[in-house]
């Protein structure tokens, strides 16, 4: 944490507001662990009016930095398709909470930008600083933006345990095994009925998801899983073309 000299105005402005400050109202679900969360925003509504109370401000700032870490990306180029190593690049927000008198204190938090697929590298550090601003803003007024389950949910049993592993890994955006899942390979991928899936509407596609959800909460061996997988990210593959209006 930096900080000016003195931080006794700043001090007792901010316990002055953190009495006042109302709880923040949870807007948002986590669609992989199911919990309510606090968006950006409500954390700024709920506490804007209150820091102006007390002559405080927050300003965050944005930066990014060479990463030491590597990983291997595909790349494209006139011949086709290659897989070389790119470095990481870190994105990382400085929120400063200062007070009128002039004195302030500030911290830094950053985030690895990695890959993901069907997203471009801005879109990820777009999603990577809006959820660093969400938890830096939370805590540097000391206000909580998360649901938090310890000591209020019943411990859960293996079996539930393993339910909970299973759904994170569904709703996860990970790679199955074997060929990279291409557009051109999704469009392909045949329904039970011998329909492609890039000739099926989006509704359809949606509706197949919640399927393929369901099974994947039942017991299947292996293979049957990552055939579900594959299915459901290829289901995933066209949806986002079709958003991002690649086909």
């Amino acid at each position: 944490m930096n900080k000016s000299e003195s931080i006794v105005n700043l001090s007792k402005a901010l316990a002055a507001a953190q009495g006042e400050m109302p709880a923040i109202k949870f807007d948002s679900v986590n669609p992989f662990l199911k919990n309510k969360y606090a968006s950006l925003g409500s954390v700024i509504d709920t506490s804007k009016p209150i820091l102006a109370k007390y002559g405080l401000a927050v300003s965050q700032l944005v930066y990014s930095e060479p990463g030491s870490e590597w990983q291997r990306v595909t790349l494209k180029d006139k011949s086709g398709e290659y897989s070389d190593f790119a470095g990481v690049e870190i994105v990382g927000v400085e929120t400063v909470l200062m007070h009128s008198s002039g004195e302030w204190i500030s911290n830094k938090v950053s985030m690895s930008i990695g890959i993901e697929r069907g997203k471009s590298s801005a879109q990820v550090a777009g999603s990577i600083v809006t959820y660093l601003r969400r938890y830096a803003l939370s805590s540097i007024l000391g206000m909580y933006s998360d649901e938090d389950g310890d000591g209020h949910s019943p411990a859960q049993t293996p079996r539930e345990k393993r339910a909970v592993e299973r759904e994170r890994e569904e709703q996860a955006d990970v790679s199955v095994q074997g060929d990279p899942m291409t557009i051109e390979r999704a469009m392909k991928i045949e329904n039970s009925e011998g329909v492609k899936y890039g000739d099926l509407a989006n509704d359809k596609l949606q509706a197949m998801v919640l399927g393929i959800n369901k099974g994947l909460k039942s017991e299947l061996d292996d293979e049957k899983r990552a055939e579900y997988l594959e299915k459901k990210q290829a289901i995933g593959v066209i949806l986002k073309a079709r958003a991002n209006k690649e086909i």
